[in-house]
């Protein structure tokens, strides 16, 4: 019985550590594993480190464009590119890619007016 005790005494409750214990101090440390828990911090780092390059370039893209819009604003002022009735006109696309799409426009406008006249023209007959 005095064993008993003694064990007893000795015995830890689930959850509860001993303070003054060196040896089971260091045994919790070394059975640590910086595995799963590690791996999911230096994920989450990485993500953040993706989100922010991100947000740089997007800052970088619309300084660029600031940039650039000021100068066409400094164009307009100066009087630049203004037509004979004052009203300016000034396109983002090139000239072949605002042609292409004009074309392509009238394309579909011409096939609308193809479609109406053929259902017209089966309609008087």
């Amino acid at each position: 019985m005095a064993e008993d005790a003694s064990t007893a005494n000795n015995e830890e409750a689930p959850g509860q550590q001993t303070m003054f214990d060196a040896e089971s101090g260091d045994k919790n440390r070394s059975s640590r594993k910086r595995g799963p828990a590690h791996l999911k911090g230096t994920q989450a780092l990485e993500r953040l480190r993706n989100r922010i390059d991100l947000a740089v370039k997007e800052l970088h893209r619309l300084r660029e464009e600031n940039h650039s819009l000021q100068k066409e604003l400094e164009g307009l002022r100066k009087g630049g590119g203004s037509s004979e009735d004052g009203t300016a006109v000034r396109f983002t696309e090139s000239a072949d890619d605002l042609r292409a799409s004009l074309e392509q426009y009238i394309g579909t406008i011409d096939e609308l007016i193809r479609k109406e006249e053929a259902a017209s023209a089966s309609e008087e007959a």
